[in-house]
């Protein structure tokens, strides 16, 4: 297997210099980009998306100056932490001159990435109460909870929020907005107000009120889609997917149960984005069904049918922006999982690089939730349900079960190839961070097999992991992912940096940072040698060599 892969860019516009080479191209224009990696720095870097791309990698591989050697020394460390109003459940992003961080009070922020100082602050509206529909999770107010996206083709964030502007709390809105990077001014003609009903399920609109958008945010083949679920399954309510045009502002909307306004399958995957392979092309996992029928019976992927919960889905933007799912994988024990509350979707899906994958399955994705079990699937033919022998599941393969997972795993690109998980303790013991070692066995199919596990234990609400590198060279690539702490509601919680090679069956911890109170299900963003967290007590906190 090459030990180069490609770490697809984030779409949406070319960032200048090295970094740009690095994430715009695939396969082996990518493997010939890695090769600048001993020019200087860029001018312009930037994390654009959540998870760096819009495979949900969170490999970042322009990082020679997040070395583990520099990362264990005692130059390294925070370097300052930056009071904002809000929680900050969203990945902070970077664009040329600012680290972007929203707030579930509804405010952004372009913090400048270096010092620290607020360049520009906004308030998009007021906040919603999230106890309206007796929730207080993941936040006691909602304003912005998924991650923005960036574009820096026209230097525009891209952010949807929550809005208590109705009459009254029963009728808030959700808006997608359009901001100039430099300053936080509206684009003119936004924001849009997402609202009307999916094209497939007429009569059922779209519910403002019990709807929830956590999935990172979609920018591709210029539109920007978000996904929505509920708060604490407080219904009734079902999944949607919106998408806008950021030329023309047309939306459109999706149901993942057409024909219901009840049968839920919410699409959150623990903020995870929503993932792309290329224009046209929108793949997402939904969570669990209610009611019969909700989730898949047996049937070819290609074939998808009207209710799709506990699935992964892949939609087809057509020519009229609309969008149709045109495959899916259930797990035969689909029913079993909605009863249980056993939620495919607390996982996001990922689409691995070029390099993995074998001529038979050259475009793979790995599917994890709660059950613990991890799904590698064919981008390409996803699997239906029921359409393995003796009427059994048909991924590519499968490893576990281990522990369950809220969140999407993190991939490696070097050392042959890996992929990081870090599962979730619900009171049954020990949740490490995990390395599954990436090869294809003697029938030529792609596997994974578990090769270490942390000693440290990850707790609820523990984040997905990310990857540093200094491109694919062996022994430079680092794991970050947020500890939720041992507190209640993320007190005392750490960002952990572990080295991305096990060592004797171990992911040895290099070290651990206090960040104070952590967030639910948030990673960190990395970009110019600092990393970027946002916590549940309202700071951007920022580490790097001082």
């Amino acid at each position: 297997m090459p030990e180069l892969m490609s770490a697809v860019h984030r779409q949406g516009g070319e960032a200048s210099g090295r970094r740009g080479l690095l994430r715009l191209r695939a396969g082996a224009a990518a493997a010939a980009s890695l090769l600048l990696l001993g020019l200087p720095n860029p001018a312009q870097a930037v994390e654009s998306t959540i998870s760096g791309n819009n495979l949900r990698t969170g490999w970042d591989a322009a990082e020679p100056n997040l070395s583990p050697g520099r990362v264990a020394g005692s130059g390294f460390g925070q370097l300052f932490s930056v009071t904002v109003s809000g929680a900050v459940l969203a990945q902070p992003l970077v664009t040329a001159k600012n680290v972007i961080v929203a707030t579930e009070n509804n405010y952004v922020y372009g913090i400048d990435p270096g010092s620290g100082k607020a360049n520009w602050t906004r308030q998009l509206g007021r906040a919603w109460p999230t106890s309206a529909v007796s929730c207080n999770d993941p936040a006691k107010q909602t304003g912005i909870t998924s991650t923005p996206v960036y574009d820096p083709a026209s230097n525009t964030v891209y952010a949807v929020d929550k809005a208590n502007d109705g009459p009254d709390v029963q009728h808030p809105h959700w808006y997608m907005h359009a901001m100039d990077a430099g300053t936080g001014a509206e684009r003119p003609g936004w924001p849009v107000t997402i609202q009307g009903t999916p094209t497939n399920s007429p009569g059922h609109p779209f519910d403002p009120f019990y709807s929830a958008q956590r999935p990172g945010l979609l920018l591709m083949g210029g539109a920007v889609y978000a996904a929505f679920a509920s708060y604490c399954d407080n219904g009734p309510f079902v999944g949607a997917v919106a998408g806008v045009n950021t030329s023309s502002r047309k939306l459109t909307l999706w149901s993942p149960e057409a024909g219901s306004s009840i049968q839920e399958s919410g699409i959150w995957q623990s903020g995870g984005g929503l993932v792309s392979d290329g224009n046209g092309r929108i793949f997402l996992t939904t969570g669990n069904g209610a009611g019969a029928g909700a989730s898949p019976g047996k049937g070819p992927g290609n074939r998808p049918p009207g209710h799709l919960g506990e699935s992964v889905v892949r939609l087809a933007v057509n020519a009229d922006g609309s969008l149709t799912a045109k495959d899916f994988f259930s797990p035969v024990d689909d029913r079993s999982l909605d009863s249980h509350d056993s939620d495919f979707g607390s996982g996001g899906p990922v689409a691995l690089p070029s390099g993995f994958g074998t001529k038979a399955h050259p475009s793979l994705l790995v599917q994890v939730g709660k059950d613990g079990r991890i799904f590698v699937l064919d981008r390409n033919n996803l699997g239906g349900m029921g359409q393995g022998p003796n009427g059994g599941d048909n991924p590519v393969s499968v490893a576990g079960p281990f522990e369950g997972i809220w969140g999407h795993p993190a991939v490696w690109g070097g050392d042959g190839g890996y992929i990081y998980t870090v599962a979730t303790d619900t009171g049954s013991g020990h949740a490490p961070l995990r390395a599954l070692k990436y090869s294809v066995n003697g029938a030529g199919v792609p596997v994974f097999s578990s090769a270490a596990t942390s000693n440290e234990g990850f707790g609820y609400g523990s984040g997905s992991p990310v990857v540093t590198s200094d491109g694919a060279k062996s022994g430079s690539a680092l794991v970050w992912a947020v500890w939720s702490g041992s507190g209640v509601g993320g007190v005392g919680g750490e960002l952990r940096v572990y080295e991305a090679l096990p060592a004797n069956g171990t992911m040895h911890l290099i070290r651990s940072f206090p960040i104070g109170t952590a967030a639910k299900f948030v990673s960190p963003a990395t970009d110019g040698g600092r990393v970027y967290i946002g916590t549940r007590d309202g700071h951007l906190v920022a580490f790097g060599s001082k």
